[in-house]
């Protein structure tokens, strides 16, 4: 147990200083790397929204498709820089899919349900930020599909691992989506949803904005659910 709490140790702190040089990874996809017999299994990170869907408003006027993107990106450095196979559903300001006009929506949505759901070794991952009337609420929530029971657990680590290391005051807790959560709610792969923080919170709104805080933030999800599909793939 020892090795193994130093290999994550090991791997995380060279994630992390590899997304503070520079080193951004974005050659073809490598092969999971294996855990005595069983492979480890693809990721697929979703930065969600994108193109002509903004996603929500911060109070600063800050679209939430750009900082789903950057904390995207970093997430899925951290994966590869591990060894994982990794999928973006996008890597730029675009949505996807080929909807007309009027349909563009549920293209994207469907497009990336297929990315989530195109083989069954996949583990979805969706990047949002979230919005509330009050500007008082603050703090990451993950959602979950209620189709695998995987999901659950995934959506237990983030949020453990959050509150013990970067948001200690975080009292939320893990919600299965519901209907309104179009993937999760048709995704028979473990499949979650994280709402990194509220926009409508001036401060927090701040935070995801500030690079540093973004990396910190890729890199205790990426931390949480590596070890958890560590443990996974040992069982």
């Amino acid at each position: 147990m020892r090795i193994k709490a130093t290999l994550v140790w090991f791997v995380a702190l060279f994630s992390a200083a590899a997304i503070g040089f520079g080193y951004i990874f974005r050659e073809a996809d490598r092969p999971a790397v294996t855990v005595g017999a069983a492979p480890l299994p693809v990721i697929v990170i979703d930065a969600g929204h994108g193109g002509v869907d903004s996603g929500a408003l911060g109070v600063d006027g800050t679209e939430e498709k750009d900082l789903n993107l950057s904390v995207a990106r970093m997430l899925a450095d951290n994966f590869r820089l591990a060894g994982y196979t990794v999928i973006e559903t996008r890597t730029d300001d675009t949505l996807l899919g080929d909807g007309a006009k009027g349909q563009r929506k549920r293209a994207d949505l469907e497009a990336r349900l297929q990315a989530a759901d195109e083989t069954p070794d996949r583990v979805f991952i969706s990047i949002h930020m979230n919005t509330y009337p009050s500007a008082d609420c603050h703090g990451l929530q993950v959602w979950y599909s209620g189709n695998n029971a995987a999901s659950k657990t995934y959506a237990e680590a983030v949020m453990a691992g959050v509150k013990q290391t970067l948001q200690p005051d975080n009292k939320r807790e893990i919600k299965q989506a519901t209907s309104s959560i179009y993937i999760l709610k048709h995704a028979q792969n473990p499949a979650i949803l994280i709402e990194c923080g509220f926009l409508t919170n001036p401060t927090e709104c701040a935070r995801l904005c500030d690079e540093t805080y973004q990396k910190q933030l890729a890199l205790t999800i990426f931390s949480a659910l590596h070890q958890k599909l560590q443990s996974n793939a040992c069982a």
